[in-house]
């Protein structure tokens, strides 16, 4: 150890001198009261083992002599404590902090019952502390170390700096890094492992530069955790270093590198550069996660072709998929909209591969079954497995779409009582439950509820689903005052909140409040789409409100806005009865007709908020 402050060792003090009133007395002196000679007096005592000491201080009161006698035992020659008896003096320190509250008299009262004390002490006692997790009197001793006239040595430095980290004091961490005289291989590796666990790209950067300029490189582990920031980031420039620096080195280069490479490059927006680094692999072959990144990062970037080409290369060398790779397809073939297919990797690759699917497996099949509307309950199998965020999500917003809301309120429960970070999505699932089991009045009282939360980010989608729900239970009135109040409120809103808004208006048949809405929206800033257009224009429709359907089909017109043909159909059929209205628009219905089947009725109106 290497202290500042200059003191020195008394060697010749024995044993029994130190401790004469300790009630370990007898273990050092097996016979205080028995006479010996001078021979006897000068023999060696016999070596301390751990288990002797862990027996004896397991056995002894949490108070300052154990604690001395831990010091004490510390201070013999080639004798180290053994994680054991630190686990046992961390016990002891929370006692005595409880006891004496600072630490400061904790060193006092250890000055009383005999115990010097020297930098030994101090790192030993800042040690216990640490170990413990106890951080906040670890640093309490560390700052009292320069009261006592000691400079902290490197390892000391070390565990403060660790403490620091975990008590997400990084610029004080840093500080304690560039004031270490003697920096060491573990000084920077504890410094990279924070840094990386935090995805901190720039001060990464930093301590690697400080690093290698000391003359150590990182281990392989850690090598793989800064080129998994620096890929992760999108500085894949970077990563390309951090592979050079471990040619350099002598690490070797693995596989799982390679595929980091890969991984970054698409993430980067460079998919070539990605291809490339696959193509020129040195001295290992792809693997599986080689492979699933390349497919991944095609799928990404809609090279659909290509990924399915990397998949038949995979299926070629006979490589086996792991869930990752099962994950990716259900993820692909889902965004495609072959859902079928997505369902069948999903049975077949746990049926016939004994795999293990995990709860991005089950999020993801849940949702493609909910965007395909065709159910199979059989995907289900096995969701007792433990439930985090996403799933739970993901199976709530299933069994809602399936109608089981008895079981979606279950899950949301269970959520609950896991301690799970709901969030807004789990929210909205348990509202549409509610709804869903025919209990309006539940839902608006816990809506009412949700907003007031502090601790929730609540978003457009959620305040929709809620009117929504409401509209299609026929509690137009409740939606609408629902509405306003966010408005007023200046909640999140979107196009699909006014749209839904309108149909509950509609539905309600209170046209001329729905119109205004329609103009209110341009006010506020948010431009109505095909679907809001749809959703009045049927309404008119119905109504044989001509005037005013003329009046929004030429705003559509004008601003370029697409009517489906359903509703391109319903105008059609309502303005034709009137020669001198439907000429105005006979070009456009000429145009219209050429896509419309002038076969179909006039169908029930049926408008919905998607």
């Amino acid at each position: 150890m290497l202290w500042r402050f200059t003191w020195v060792k008394q060697r010749t003090k024995t044993i029994n001198t130190l401790l004469c009133s300790s009630p370990f007395h007898t273990h050092l002196s097996p016979n205080p009261n028995k006479k010996t000679n001078f021979s006897q007096q000068r023999a060696p005592l016999k070596p301390l083992t751990h288990d002797d000491v862990y027996s004896r201080l397991k056995a002894s009161p949490p108070d300052l002599k154990t604690l001395t006698f831990f010091f004490h035992c510390a201070k013999q020659s080639n004798y180290f404590h053994d994680q054991r008896a630190f686990h046992l003096m961390v016990t002891v320190v929370q006692s005595l902090t409880h006891q004496y509250k600072t630490i400061d008299r904790i060193i006092e009262g250890l000055r009383l019952s005999g115990c010097e004390i020297k930098p030994r002490v101090l790192l030993l006692l800042l040690e216990i502390f640490w170990r413990g997790h106890v951080y906040d009197k670890a640093i309490e001793v560390y700052r009292g170390m320069s009261s006592y006239g000691y400079v902290p040595n490197t390892r000391a430095m070390n565990m403060m700096m660790d403490v620091l980290f975990k008590s997400n004091l990084v610029d004080r961490a840093l500080e304690v890094l560039e004031g270490i005289r003697v920096k060491k291989f573990f000084s920077f590796d504890i410094a990279l492992s924070h840094l990386c666990g935090g995805k901190d790209v720039v001060r990464v950067k930093l301590v690697l530069k400080m690093m290698v300029r000391e003359g150590f490189y990182p281990n392989s582990e850690r090598f793989g955790q800064v080129l998994g920031v620096f890929c992760g980031r999108g500085c894949v420039v970077e990563g390309l270093q951090v592979v050079g620096l471990m040619i350099c080195s002598g690490v070797s280069v693995s596989v799982n590198v390679w595929s980091m490479l890969v991984s970054g490059f698409f993430r980067s927006g460079e998919p070539e550069k990605a291809v490339g680094v696959f193509n020129k692999m040195v001295c290992c072959s792809p693997n599986i996660v080689t492979y699933t990144s390349l497919i991944k990062g095609f799928v990404d970037y809609g090279m659909v072709d290509e990924a399915f080409s990397v998949l038949s290369v995979l299926q070629s060398k006979g490589l086996a998929p792991d869930i990752v790779l099962v994950n990716v397809m259900i993820h692909t073939f889902t965004r495609l909209g072959r859902f079928e297919e997505a369902r069948n990797v999903f049975i077949s690759s746990l049926k016939n591969r004994n795999l293990v699917a995990d709860e991005y497996t089950f999020s993801s099949i849940l949702s493609s079954l909910c965007l395909s509307r065709e159910f199979d309950l059989r995907v289900t199998i096995g969701t007792s497995l433990e439930m985090d965020l996403v799933m739970g999500n993901s199976l709530i917003n299933y069994l809602c779409k399936v109608g089981n809301t008895a079981a979606a309120l279950k899950v949301f429960r269970d959520m609950s009582n896991k301690d799970l970070a709901l969030d807004c999505y789990t929210y909205t699932g348990f509202l549409i439950a509610l709804c869903q089991g025919k209990a309006p009045r539940d839902a608006v009282i816990m809506y009412n509820r949700i907003i007031k939360m502090k601790n929730i980010r609540l978003d457009a989608h959620f305040h929709t689903v809620m009117i929504n729900s409401l509209v299609e239970l026929g509690e137009y009135s409740t939606a609408i005052r629902l509405f306003n109040r966010c408005v007023s409120e200046k909640h999140p809103l979107d196009v699909v909140s006014y749209t839904v808004a309108v149909k509950g208006l509609v539905r309600g048949r209170r046209l001329d409040e729905a119109c205004s809405l329609l103009y209110k929206m341009k006010e506020d800033g948010v431009m109505p789409n095909g679907r809001t257009y749809r959703t009045i224009i049927s309404g008119l429709c119905e109504e044989k409100d001509k005037d005013r359907v003329k009046k929004i089909v030429l705003e559509c017109i004008e601003e370029g806005v697409e009517l489906d043909p359903n509703t391109k159909f319903k105008v059609v059929c309502l303005l034709s009865r009137y020669g001198r209205d439907s000429s105005e628009f006979r070009s456009v219905f000429e145009k219209w007709c050429g896509n419309v089947d002038v076969s179909d009725s006039c169908e029930e109106l049926y408008v919905s908020a998607g």
